[in-house]
């Protein structure tokens, strides 16, 4: 008589992940996954799973994500301000368009960026297997999603047919089209010093957006945008808004995977050649392994007046493997010029305000052709990449300070580069490494490795040579440029059994030639935790970052020598959110040590009721620092598009009020009023931004209508 004992998939599973398992892990997966579907369809009625679904309370699609976005951009956004805000409007895109999760590509998925390329894979490949899904809350049969960014990702995507179009047009009588308007005005009630005797042009600053796309196929959008003080139908601008953009965008035209004509962006491989897409900060590398781009060509369609590319791209399937993409771009740029005519610099402010401004502006050109070709074959992808760049005027720094050395000389640079990646199971390993025309090097390299599905590491090396130049490239980087650095990153991020996520890096940085205010070889340490929970109708949330670097201190004999520089920054901060009511709370604290010991100290409050058709939030915040180095950053509601997360510093209070309401279908009217106020000044700013006044009020409204 034989005996026989069975194990449940999720034990074997468990038992053979600690003995380090040789087995395929898909067929472990397929009996979790398998598991886990039929307690969703067989336990719960699909009626009842889209009933729950469409009845999701609108703090899903707002808020949300707002929280998780501003709880890494008001870390780095000293680093890279341009870049969160271009994501912010890329997201606010998705949030207004959601994608079909049944129908999305892995490309598409890695576009989000809390997901990773394992993440994005392991949600097509469940959908190829088990067929399309009938509810988002499907969403837990992914094991590699844990519950922050599973609630995360409901906001980006919506339940549709398995299949998408395969042409930009489809051969059916009835095409779905959309129209998306979106108007904004800002009316402050105070008057800068500059409108007295500087600006051009009134104090108002208003645009408007247009969106049309037919099948999702089919994209065109134009943009119109004008800064306060600058000239409207006035003065050296006849043309009305000081800025216009527009794209028109094809996807699945025959062969033509796709294909841009207008103002565009462009990315390949880690950003070390070119990347005008997100530049992504260490805190999202703790969730997001930095893995080459697969998506290469998107429009342009923020008011952002940097970081695009203006002609044509188009990207050709030439087979199932193998992709090839090429651009080519000419626009014109603002740039501070020498007296022979040669640019000092480029000024990428996009004001247009004053005679010096106006002056500046379209007085150079640049001219730009590349091309990537990528074969992608099951885990592994290769990508090469060359971009040649010419200026009509030659780049001719000021080389006085000794940092500015190293500055980009010349007409013409050439950048190439080759990108790879290999996943194999738990463990990816991907990077970029690229030269220029003077043969001189640059290389980014990762190793991710999930030892879980809940414990993941992550460890980044670059090495950026400081001779290195690419006038398009934008990566991972301690420093903010892809040039003179070299470190090591090693990222974690753990979900434990009781819902708790952590994640935390400690990054090491060396630069070999001097920079602005540092006159020798230096060090940097950057070092972060954070922390969160999730009980029942509250989320709480703790993290603290430290970060050293060296600088120039003189000392009492007037030599110069390094000293560290250290910000300690600590947040705590819990939401409590019902469905309709909310309310937030966090605590920030601040201590910046160098020649002196400054400390800063912010509270914010923000309650709010959401319905159907009407919402209203509310926001107090005080602030105290004693100067500008112990500033803050908190982030705050704003209308579409728009991205408010200003620097806090001084002693004051801001409190803002924004309502949005949905007369009718398709239409959201939105209207918001904000007020800083400081105790410890009588004036605001300084020069032309002088405010004669210790509080400053904007009025901010908007109207979005969607047919």
């Amino acid at each position: 008589m034989s005996s026989c004992i069975t194990l449940k998939p999720s034990v074997l599973f468990l038992l053979l992940t600690l003995c380090g398992s040789p087995f395929p892990q898909h067929l472990l997966a397929d009996n979790i996954i398998s598991d886990k579907r039929k307690a969703i369809h067989i336990n719960t009625p699909v009626e009842t799973l889209e009933e729950e679904t469409n009845s999701t309370p609108a703090e899903t699609t707002e808020e949300i994500w707002e929280r998780w976005f501003a709880l890494y951009a008001q870390e780095e956004l000293d680093d890279n301000a341009d870049s969160w805000e271009d994501m912010h409007d890329a997201l606010q895109e998705t949030i207004a368009k959601p994608l079909n999760i049944n129908a999305a590509t892995c490309e598409q998925l890695e576009a989000l960026p809390f997901l990773n390329s394992i993440q994005a894979n392991d949600i097509v490949n469940y959908i190829r297997r088990y067929g399309a899904m009938k509810s988002k809350k499907e969403l837990v049969a992914i094991t590699s999603l844990d519950e922050y960014r599973r609630r995360l990702l409901e906001c980006f995507i919506t339940i549709g047919e398995a299949k998408a179009p395969t042409t930009a047009f489809p051969e059916k009588k009835h095409h779905q089209y959309t129209n998306e308007l979106t108007t904004f005005v800002q009316i402050p009630t105070y008057t800068r010093k500059g409108y007295n005797d500087k600006y051009y042009g009134p104090k108002y600053k208003h645009w408007l957006k247009y969106t049309f796309s037919c099948d999702k196929s089919i994209k065109f959008g134009i943009t119109a945008s004008q800064d306060a003080g600058e000239p409207f139908f006035s003065r050296y601008n006849n043309k009305g808004y000081d800025y216009y953009s527009a794209y028109l965008l094809i996807d699945n035209l025959g062969p033509v995977k796709r294909l841009a004509v207008g103002r565009y962006k462009f990315s390949s491989g880690l950003g070390l050649v070119v990347n005008q897409g997100f530049n992504l900060g260490k805190m999202m590398m703790t969730q997001t392994f930095a893995t080459p781009s697969k998506n290469v060509i998107k429009q342009h369609s923020s008011r952002s007046e940097q970081n695009y590319m203006q002609g044509v791209a188009a990207s050709l399937k030439i087979s199932k493997s193998l992709i090839f993409n090429a651009f080519i771009s000419y626009k014109h740029l603002d740039a501070t010029l020498n007296d022979d005519g040669s640019v000092a610099t480029i000024t990428t402010s996009g004001y247009h305000r004053t005679e010096k401004e106006i002056e500046k502006r379209n007085n150079t050109a640049m001219s730009t052709a590349g091309a990537h070709i990528a074969f992608d074959l099951a885990s592994l992808h290769v990508g090469v990449t060359a971009v040649a760049t010419h200026y009509n005027r030659p780049l001719v720094p000021n080389t006085s300070a000794i940092y500015r050395l190293i500055y980009p000389q010349g007409n013409d640079f050439f950048n190439a580069s080759i990108d790879y990646s290999v996943t194999r199971r738990r463990l990816t390993f991907s990077g970029e490494t690229a030269t220029n025309r003077k043969g001189k090097i640059a290389t980014l390299n990762s190793l991710s490795y999930y030892l879980t599905p809940h414990l993941s590491l992550t460890l980044i090396h670059r090495y950026f040579s400081y001779l290195y130049h690419s006038p398009h490239s934008n990566s991972f980087s301690d420093g903010g440029k892809t040039q003179n650095e070299s470190g090591v990153f090693l990222g974690l991020w753990w979900e434990t059994k009781g819902g708790l996520v952590v994640d935390g890096y400690l990054d090491i940085a060396y630069f070999a030639f001097p920079r602005y205010k540092v006159s020798a070889s230096a060090y940097s340490l950057d070092t972060y935790l954070s922390a969160k929970k999730r009980i029942d109708k509250w989320t709480m949330v703790a993290k603290y970052r430290m970060r050293r670097r060296q600088k120039d201190f003189t000392l009492d004999n007037k030599q110069k020598t390094l000293a560290w520089e250290t910000t300690h920054r600590t947040t705590i901060g819990g939401e409590w959110n019902s469905g309709k009511w909310y309310s937030d709370f966090t605590a920030t604290a601040t201590v910046h040590c160098f020649d002196t010991i400054s400390r800063g100290a912010l509270l914010s409050n923000e309650t709010g009721l959401n319905t159907k058709r009407f919402s209203i939030a509310a926001t107090l915040k005080y602030f105290s620092t004693n100067d500008y180095d112990s500033r803050l950053y908190s982030n705050e509601r704003s209308p579409l598009y728009t991205f408010h997360m200003p620097a806090y510093y001084g002693n004051g209070m801001r409190y803002a009020l924004i309502t949005k309401w949905k007369p009718w279908q398709g239409a959201t009217l939105t209207a918001k009023a904000g007020t800083t106020r400081y105790f410890d000044r009588d004036t605001i700013g300084s020069g032309a931004e002088q405010i004669d006044e210790s509080s400053q009020c904007d009025i901010e409204l908007q109207i979005n209508i969607k047919l």
